[in-house]
């Protein structure tokens, strides 16, 4: 491997435990393609790790290894069984989940669900698309697959000068898995992320407590995983609001597999339209996609997440029920209690309990970065 030269402040990033180096962090580099490896040194010569780097990005180096091991089908074997360990002890009788979460589970770049016996992968660096075949047989040789689907369609790899695609091997359409005593239609090809987030399942299990003869509307319902597990858990009526007929046509699905579908009515339109006419509700639940994108983004889309619980709020009952979340990073939970605050305008609101991205997305304490998924659980005056 080719040789780059740490600058003190690279220096105090790896030895913290971060896994992204700017130029500024590297004091002297050869020429490197795309996602090519190197061995990271101190300026004594002495090894730091193994990192992949890429010149057309921001990020210009990611570390994979503090140890001087090869990169090879050993090394994503013994990074992926890790992981697996990991989500048997978290969900031991559940048979999806996300097996691998990019700097979490220390693969910066790679993300890895698993439904059943189909994986999932989603690859953002030019690092991890240099490496796709020993991920593939890694794969392949710790899990019996039926099916891999590489949904590479990220927008982050136009920064690392990678094509967008999909490709699926062994998957031919949709299926189901089941997922927390449900059963949901996973899209895989065609459907948002992976085709179901995974991240809320802790959040949709706190839910189930509070909903029980319940009246709750589901904002952004995608493909009906807070309306179902609410209608399981009891709740008396359930209306589930997404603007893409796409989703809504499989939550109907889902909802009808699991003989739900006389307790939930779906609305396509608009949230923030439907809040006009909505009916009131003793629960809400508002999950709406990531609304900041970038730095540059967040005062825009703070002003929609305030318009957003401000409207989801004018409709809940006295005595309610408001779980609010915010899957952008740039909005910290602090920004998010203060967007809720100040979208009360004063009305009481008790905050329950908070809710995080579940567990099989875990948050690597030396990059805040990781942590994304915030909620609230709110009782309202």
């Amino acid at each position: 491997m080719k040789r780059v030269v740490a600058s003190p402040s690279g220096l105090r990033k790896i030895l913290s435990g971060r896994l992204w180096l700017t130029r500024k962090d590297v004091a002297q580099a050869p020429d490197l393609s795309p996602g090519e490896l190197a061995h990271v040194l101190t300026p004594e010569g002495q090894f730091l790790a193994v990192a992949y780097f890429n010149p057309k990005s921001r990020i210009f180096g990611r570390v994979l290894a503090r140890e001087e091991v090869p990169i090879d089908e050993t090394f994503f074997r013994g990074r992926f069984e890790r992981a697996l360990s990991l989500r048997r002890e978290l969900y031991p009788e559940e048979s999806s989940f996300r097996l691998a979460h990019g700097e979490g589970d220390l693969l910066p770049g790679l993300t890895v669900d698993l439904y059943r016996d189909v994986a999932v992968v989603q690859i953002a660096t030019a690092g991890m698309e240099n490496l796709k075949s020993l991920i593939r047989k890694a794969l392949h040789d710790l899990l019996p697959l039926r099916g891999l689907v590489w949904r590479n369609d990220l927008p982050v790899r136009q920064e690392e000068g990678l094509p967008s695609y999909v490709e699926a091997e062994g998957v031919e359409e949709p299926f189901w898995a089941e997922i927390d005593g449900l059963l949901f239609l996973i899209d895989p090809v065609s459907g948002q992320k992976t085709g179901f987030f995974l991240d809320q399942r802790e959040n949709r299990r706190k839910l189930r407590r509070y909903v029980e003869g319940k009246v709750v509307l589901d904002l952004f319902c995608y493909t009906g995983a807070f309306a179902l597990t609410a209608a399981r858990a009891g709740a008396r009526k359930v209306i589930a609001v997404d603007r893409s007929q796409a989703a809504l046509t499989l939550a109907e699905e889902n909802a009808r597999k699991n003989d739900l579908l006389s307790r939930v009515t779906f609305v396509q339109d608009d949230v923030e339209h439907f809040l006009r006419y909505a009916p009131e509700a003793e629960v809400i639940v508002l999950d709406p996609p990531a609304l900041i994108k970038h730095q540059r983004a967040k005062e825009r889309g703070r002003r929609r997440y305030l318009s957003l619980n401000r409207g989801a709020l004018s409709r809940l009952a006295e005595g309610g029920l408001f779980f609010t979340s915010s899957c952008s990073h740039f909005l910290s939970l602090l920004d998010l209690e203060n967007v809720v605050r100040e979208s009360a305008k004063g009305r009481p609101l008790s905050l329950l309990e908070y809710g995080l991205q579940a567990p099989d997305h875990p948050v690597l304490l030396a990059m805040p970065e990781t942590l994304y998924l915030k909620g609230l659980f709110l009782r309202a005056g």
